[in-house]
C-alpha cells in the first residue's frame, strides 16, 4: 500500500470523524436545499457518513480503485432513490459532507512550513478525487434505479425510454 505523506491529517479525520459529522448533520438539518433529510433519512445518510470518515484513509489511498468506489456508492444512490430522497438533495448532502470535512482539516491543522502546506494539498486532491467518484456512482445508481422504476411503472417503449435516458448511456452497454 502506498502510503500518503498527509497520513496524519487522514487520521485526524478519522479520530474526529463524531465531531465532524455532528457538525455536517447540524448544516443538514439548518439547509433548506436538504430538506428531505430528517428523521430515517438523517440516521442513514449519518452512518454513511461516519463509515466514510472512519474510513478515510482506505478512500482517499492510491491503492483504492474506482471499481471499489463504484460498488459502494451506486449502492447507496439506489437505497437513497428507496427512500425518495431528491437526486440534487443527495449530491448536495455530498457537496456539505466535503465542504465540512474540509474546514475542519483547514482549522485543525498548522502550517509551519511549506511540507506541511504539500500535506493538505495532496490531501485535498485525494479527497476531491474520491468525493467526485462517490457522487458519480451514487447519482448512476440512483439513476439505474430510476430507469428501472420507471421502466415498471409507465409501460413506455424501448424507444420512448430511450428518449428519457438516452441510448448512450450506460443503462444499453
Amino acid at each position: 500500500m502506498l502510503h500518503l505523506i498527509s497520513d496524519k491529517l487522514v487520521e485526524l479525520v478519522e479520530s474526529n470523524s463524531d465531531l465532524i459529522v455532528k457538525r455536517w448533520t447540524k448544516r443538514l438539518l439548518e439547509d433548506p436545499t436538504t430538506s428531505a433529510y430528517s428523521g430515517s433519512h438523517i440516521v442513514f445518510v449519518e452512518n454513511k457518513a461516519k463509515a466514510i470518515l472512519d474510513n478515510l484513509k482506505q478512500w482517499v489511498s492510491y491503492d483504492t480503485t474506482k471499481e471499489e468506489v463504484g460498488r459502494r456508492y451506486a449502492q447507496d444512490g439506489i437505497e437513497l432513490f428507496d427512500m425518495k430522497v431528491p437526486i440534487c438533495e443527495a449530491v448536495r448532502a455530498i457537496v456539505v459532507l466535503r465542504r465540512t470535512l474540509w474546514l475542519f482539516v483547514v482549522n485543525e491543522s498548522r502550517f509551519d512550513s511549506a511540507f506541511e502546506l504539500h500535506q493538505m494539498r495532496e490531501l485535498n486532491d485525494r479527497v476531491i478525487l474520491f468525493f467526485d467518484r462517490a457522487t458519480y456512482y451514487m447519482i448512476r445508481g440512483y439513476t439505474e434505479a430510476m430507469h428501472k422504476k420507471v421502466k415498471e411503472l409507465s409501460g413506455l417503449s424501448d424507444d420512448d425510454m430511450e428518449i428519457i435516458f438516452f441510448e448512450n448511456s450506460f443503462y444499453n452497454k
